[in-house]
This record gives C-alpha cells, structure tokens and sequence, in this order.
C-alpha cells in the first residue's frame, strides 16, 4: 500500500490488532444491523469480499475466519496483509497477556457495582462518559472503580493510569501499560 495509508494510522501493538480483529467479528454476527453493516463495510476491502455488497457480505457472514478480520485490520494498519503486519511487529507476536483477569477479577467482585460490556465500543464510550478503569475479560469488557482495585491491592495513583487512559484493552501509552502488567503480576496475578 501507499505511503499515504501508512503515515494517517497510529500503528497498534500486535495485541491490539488481534483485539480489534476480534471485534469486528463479533460487530459482524451481531443482531444490530448498523453495527452489522459496518463490519460488512470493512470486509469490503479484501479482493475477497471487494465484489460483493454489504448485504451479500451479511448472507454469507457465517464464512467469515479470523483470518479475513485479520487481514482487515492489517491493511487498516497500512500493511497488504496480516503476515505482513506481524513481519513488522515481529517482536510482539507472541507475547501472552501475562495477567490472569479472571483470577483478578473473581476475588470480591460481588462486593463491587461494576460494569459489564459484550462489546468492546459500548466499554470505550461509557469510560469515557463515566470513567472508571476499562480491562478485558474473556470475550466481555469489564469496568471498575478505584476502589476495585485498591481491594486487590493495586495503587490507582500511580500516573501510568493516567498515562494509558485507564484503557487495558487500547492504552494511550503501551508502556505504561507494560509497568502496570508487571506491577500486577508483582501482586501474584501472573496468568
């Protein structure tokens, strides 16, 4: 692809793509048909899908793999395909998320009022509306408050919070995000 594509799209981390290929799946299957077109929409761009319509797209959403969101999110990335992107990130590829959040999350959670998403846009905009710490959880999103976290022992004044936008799943600052995953892992959640 061209040098255009590339220079207006902030790359992502090799999870991350993974984490959006997997959204766009699921926004694909799913019963809201905006959300469902969309998905359709971005489809479009593989040669696989470029001579169809959203809506012959929608028909045969049940032959979409992972593969085909993959290579979506590559060339959204500016790469020509999924083998491409990981060549690039190579150094990422297999890096396993290293906090286990169900075992995070479990302990007292009953306790807590958070919130629960199936979809990873319904989480972002009501952090973003509500605030709040915004982690990954199996296939759902998962918001807490402060206090969620204090009762595990986590330290939420530590400005890497803030550095990655309170954001697990798309942080500001992937750093950031690499302290806090080492600090937890510290605190006996290593997966």
């Amino acid at each position: 692809m061209g040098t255009d594509s590339r220079a207006a799209v902030t790359p992502l981390p090799l999870r991350e793509c993974k984490i959006r290929a997997s959204i766009l799946l699921k926004d694909l299957l799913s019963s809201d048909a905006q959300r469902s077109t969309r998905a359709a929409e971005r489809l479009r761009a593989l040669p696989a899908f470029a001579g169809q319509t959203p809506g012959e797209v929608l028909a045969s959403r049940e032959q979409v793999r992972r593969k085909h969101a993959l290579a979506v999110i590559a060339r959204e990335q500016g790469h020509a395909s999924w083998e491409e992107l990981r060549s690039a990130r190579g150094e990422e590829e297999e890096t396993p998320p290293q906090v286990d959040f169900e075992r995070f999350f479990i302990q007292h959670a009953s306790v807590f009022l958070n919130r629960w998403f199936s979809t990873y846009p319904e989480a972002l905009a009501s952090l973003r509306a509500m605030g709040g710490y915004l982690f990954p959880y199996r296939r759902q999103f998962f918001i807490c408050e402060a206090d969620f976290l204090k009762a595990r022992g986590v330290d939420t004044t530590d400005p890497d919070w803030e550095r990655m936008g309170r954001n697990w799943v798309e942080p500001l600052d992937p750093d950031a995000r690499a302290r806090l995953e080492q600090k937890l892992i510290a605190l006996g959640y290593e997966s």
